[in-house]
């Protein structure tokens, strides 16, 4: 029987895509398909379902190589520091050379492959009844299933790279679309619209039970939202990006925040077929043992909301997520350090204090002095300059402080499963367990998306829980209105719809709401800069981890202000047993205007003459 390892190799994308060399579809590259082929799957209901899932999983998660994608902004850093995230943090990376994990023209085109593939013989597949498709109505589904999927994977690629080729049938080593060149922002934009819009009109607004997580018409409408948020920021739509191109719209549009805000919003109200809404925040509380004597969380029990989010499988606010079910610790022992849960190298992925120093008092005031950018500034000791109107204490820098705080970091004296992290190193020379000695140190660990209270520690970890990664999560919708709306509103003119989405997140976290924070602040609600610095630092604290940062300071053009140094929390232990807290350069990094946008792989170049690279690459 003969196996066919990759259905592509015959009908491929052969020259230009060289470094394609899978067509998503993993039910045919196992060797257990035996002599399946291509007719046979498309032939088969049960095999043309598994394509199609199949085609799910070239979806990214965030925890892929156990290290998230903000290790490699100012918000993060890997322990093991010296592996792919290092590349990123000094530059060392170009069209030849390139980490795994940012492959992604290759890994995005094989799955859009998948896609053209899929799309290209899902109607004459026959229905069976004794499948998953088991009808016409199911079988349509599954169509524009693979028609968002594709425009997921088109965002994507626009996110990395700019404008990209659109490649939407199977070719053949014959097809002039092998030397297509990149659409422009306008070409790619109407592309991926047309397709999001054809996928809401077709798809129902809920998936559930099995299909919980598959694509809706709700998903295709935050597709369309982010790349529109995109494709208005300051990366592509500004007077200093130079002609129409590829990576250039050519000129400033007001009116693209406005496609993106309306964009937004059109989420914000989706309904399902009986007229409810589809998406809202998971507002919850919980009694104030909750975590139990052996987990320390100083946060409010109002805010517990934002801490179910990511355990709760089915929830109002999750769209879109890589769902580990509902029995593992996999997460928590890759994010608890090794020495606590007696397991090795873990604490793959640790924030920085960039990060922890973003989070306001719980009354709203942000606790150190930042430029424009959020950027601490750095008084003559080169520590950071306290906001002395928030009462913070430098020597005290984990009390009183936004909910989520509590939910994202653990730090000096916090307590999991009844074990205090101890990141401290002594006067008389000897070190905290916790102490990264001879790996990345911070000073602090990632508490978001673990559970303490199903997971525990007993002679390593123990218990199991669900695990939501996000993809598409309804607050970012939020903050993609608020956002957009900001920029396109004049200064000074009211920024009423702007605040009422902002008060939802800031309710769910149970902070003060925008108004009453502006006032305590001496801060103009109406003044866009100000409301953007504000929108933007809200952005940081909820969406980090989520595979935005390292995008927004991109799309903001704030990367050569915000990525070139990174601090650790220095915690020195003195006999006495009191604690010296101070803020130390951890790392200098590298960040050029060319690291706004990846490079085309050089092979796609050198094989296509129409095939512009990428500028300063």
């Amino acid at each position: 029987m003969q196996q066919l390892k990759y259905i592509l190799t015959v009908i491929s994308f052969c020259a230009v895509f060289t470094s394609c060399t899978k067509d998503g579809a993993g039910l045919l590259d196992k060797a257990e398909s035996g002599d399946l082929n291509e007719e046979r799957v498309f032939t088969n209901a049960k095999y043309t379902k598994e394509f199609l899932t199949d085609i799910y999983r070239r979806i990214p998660y965030g925890w892929d190589d156990n290290v998230y994608l903000d290790a490699s902004t100012d918000d993060g850093e890997a322990r093991p520091w010296w592996g792919w995230v290092n590349n990123i943090h000094v530059g060392a990376y170009n069209p030849t050379s390139m980490p795994d994990k940012f492959k992604r023209w290759a890994n995005y085109y094989a799955a859009i492959r998948a896609c053209n593939l899929f799309l290209s013989k899902i109607d004459g597949a026959p229905i069976d009844a004794e499948q998953y498709m088991n009808s016409e109505e199911v079988k349509e589904r599954m169509k524009y299933e693979a028609v968002c999927l594709r425009a997921y994977y088109y965002t994507e690629l626009v996110r990395w790279y700019g404008g990209v080729p659109i490649i939407t049938k199977v070719l053949t080593r014959d097809s002039p679309e092998l030397y297509s060149k990149r659409a422009s922002l306008a070409e790619i934009q109407e592309f991926i619209l047309k397709e999001c819009d054809s996928a809401a009109a077709h798809l129902p607004a809920r998936q559930t039970g099995v299909d919980y997580m598959r694509v809706t018409s709700g998903v295709a409408k935050a597709i369309k939202a982010r790349l529109l948020l995109h494709l208005a920021s300051p990366l592509f739509n500004s007077t200093t990006a130079g002609p129409a191109s590829p990576w250039s719209w050519g000129s400033y549009d007001a009116n693209r925040w406005k496609n993106a805000a309306d964009a937004a919003k059109a989420v914000m109200d989706h309904k399902d077929e009986l007229g409810a809404p589809v998406y809202s925040l998971v507002v919850k509380t919980e009694a104030n043992n909750y975590f139990g004597a052996k987990v320390t969380y100083p946060g409010s029990y109002k805010a517990m909301g934002w801490f179910n989010v990511f355990i709760t499988r089915v929830n109002t606010e999750m769209m879109l997520a890589y769902g580990k079910k509902g029995t593992t610790n996999e997460l928590d022992k890759w994010q608890l350090p090794g020495a606590m849960q007696k397991a090795g190298d873990a604490s793959y992925t640790l924030p920085t204090y960039n990060y922890a120093a973003c989070f306001e008092t719980k009354d709203g005031i942000p606790v150190y002095v930042t430029d424009e950018y959020g950027v601490p500034v750095i008084d003559a000791n080169g520590q950071f300059t306290v906001n002395p109107a928030s009462g913070f204490d430098p020597q005290k820098p984990y009390i009183n402080r936004d909910s989520r705080f509590y939910h994202s970091i653990w730090y000096n004296g916090s307590m999991f499963g009844g074990t205090t992290f101890n990141p401290w190193r002594s006067e008389d020379g000897s070190f905290g367990q916790e102490f990264l000695s001879g790996y990345a140190h911070t000073g602090l660990f990632l508490r978001k998306f673990m559970d303490p209270k199903n997971i525990s520690l007993s002679n390593g970890v123990t218990g199991q829980t669900n695990h939501n990664f996000p993809l598409y999560r309804y607050v970012e919708m939020l903050l993609n209105y608020a956002e957009a709306l900001n920029e396109f509103l004049p200064d000074g003119a009211s920024r009423m719809e702007v605040i009422q989405a902002l008060d939802q997140i800031r309710l769910r976290a149970d902070m003060p709401n925008v108004n009453t924070t502006f006032t305590t602040n001496g801060w103009n609600v109406n003044d866009q800069k100000q409301m953007r610095k504000f929108i933007r630092n809200e952005r940081r604290i909820e969406l980090a981890f989520e595979e935005h940062r390292f995008f927004d300071i991109r799309r903001w053009l704030i990367g050569e202000q915000t990525q070139k140094v990174v601090y650790e929390h220095d915690i020195f232990k003195k006999l006495d047993g009191s604690f010296v807290y101070t803020i130390k350069v951890w790392e200098r990094r590298v960040f050029q205007p060319k690291h706004n946008l990846l490079p085309l792989p050089q092979s796609e170049v050198n094989n296509n003459p129409n095939m512009q690279q990428n500028p300063g690459w």
